[in-house]
């Protein structure tokens, strides 16, 4: 829901926020030689286009080797962090030599504020010239971590450890890249009782969509998922790690519905969002499912595309288990390409969709 909203307000406000302007708190002493290079640093990072993936001069060379791109923060937002709000840089402190530039991306309509959000970037000394690093790298240090198998977990110091979870996690991984044949990747799960601690280890003191009902969620990508409420067992978002891969061209729909029907969402399995769907729609004969990819979030627990994603994948996969879900994985990533791969593997054409949908519904939500 946080893409959505965020999503919409991009679209309205593009026109006015896509030149990247950057101001300074006043308190911040330019004064200083070491803060200046520090500045220039962060100004020259955001005008160099970081959202986009190519070797940039602004940061160090020890974190652009990791998976995915490197700055951890790029992608928690659509269609990026750096889309074009403005920025206020609030403070730039030294640490011992190690820099934190703390800024707020924002922006005003009509007197009135719109953060998107406050972020942390750390910038370091390198053969004289700094560049710039992650909050993450540098906050995991205070949490605990342990490999098990695939998986390096870090997870707060308050959290006893279950190695039960984690095997059933990396059991789950070897199986999945097993059945969709995919390499054996390690990757990296960060998880916490609430999602606000992993905002703020992945850098930020705020963001939109911060507070409001406490209820799992999580987030995967670049080699990393970050999962909350579920502890070691948060089996959505490793899918989109593992399955983030040149081997399968697919639709969102088909991703968010086969990890759906693979993990659940919102710490919930499937035929709980199914029974959930099923109720509301015999409620809105109106809405109709033979154009189900102009659906959207039903409310903050239940997403139509996992939830109808996931249901069309569960058919898919009994009528033809791992080998037509690798054929219905790789089917093209267009809103054509999916109401063809519907067709092409259950046989039913999109003006049949409301009518078999609604059916399979009630049929799924009377299994016990």
């Amino acid at each position: 829901m946080k893409k959505t909203l965020l999503i919409i307000f991009f679209l309205v406000f593009v026109k006015t926020i896509f030149a990247q302007k950057i101001t300074y708190n006043y308190l911040i002493d330019t004064s200083n030689i070491e803060v200046k290079k520090v500045q220039k640093l962060f100004e020259n990072y955001i005008h160099s286009r970081p959202d986009s993936a190519y070797n940039n001069p602004y940061w160090t060379d020890s974190e652009k080797n990791k998976v995915g791109h490197f700055d951890v923060l790029y992608g928690e937002f659509q269609p990026s962090l750096y889309m074009g709000f403005p920025i206020h840089v609030l403070s730039i402190k030294s640490n011992k030599g190690t820099f934190q530039i703390k800024a707020m991306f924002s922006k005003c309509n009509s007197d009135t504020p719109f953060v998107l959000c406050i972020a942390n970037f750390y910038a370091k000394k390198e053969n004289e010239n700094y560049k710039l690093y992650n909050a993450l790298y540098i906050n995991r240090k205070l949490w605990q971590s342990t490999k098990v198998g695939l998986i390096t977990f870090y997870y707060p110091n308050y959290h006893k450890f279950d190695s039960k979870k984690a095997e059933e996690m990396n059991k789950f991984v070897l199986e999945l890249c097993k059945n969709l044949q995919l390499e054996n990747k390690p990757f990296e799960y960060y998880f916490a009782d609430n999602y606000d601690e992993l905002v703020y280890l992945k850098g930020m003191d705020y963001y939109i969509g911060m507070g409001g009902e406490e209820k799992p969620r999580g987030l995967g990508g670049n080699g990393r998922t970050f999962c909350s409420g579920m502890g070691e067992n948060y089996f959505h978002e490793p899918f989109h790690v593992l399955v983030v891969d040149k081997k399968y061209t697919s639709h969102m729909w088909v991703a968010e519905g086969m990890a759906t029907y693979l993990g659940g969402s919102r710490g919930k399995p499937l035929s709980w969002h199914i029974k959930r769907v099923n109720e509301y729609l015999i409620l809105h004969p109106e809405i109709d499912l033979n154009n189900l990819l102009f659906l959207r979030t039903m409310d903050e627990y239940t997403d139509y595309r996992y939830v109808l994603g996931g249901l069309i994948a569960k058919k898919i996969f009994e009528k033809g288990g791992w080998p037509l879900i690798r054929q219905f994985m790789n089917s093209g990533f267009y809103d054509e390409d999916y109401y063809n791969a519907i067709e092409k593997y259950l046989g039913i054409k999109r003006n049949d969709l409301n009518t078999y949908l609604r059916n399979q519904l009630v049929i799924e939500s009377n299994i016990k």
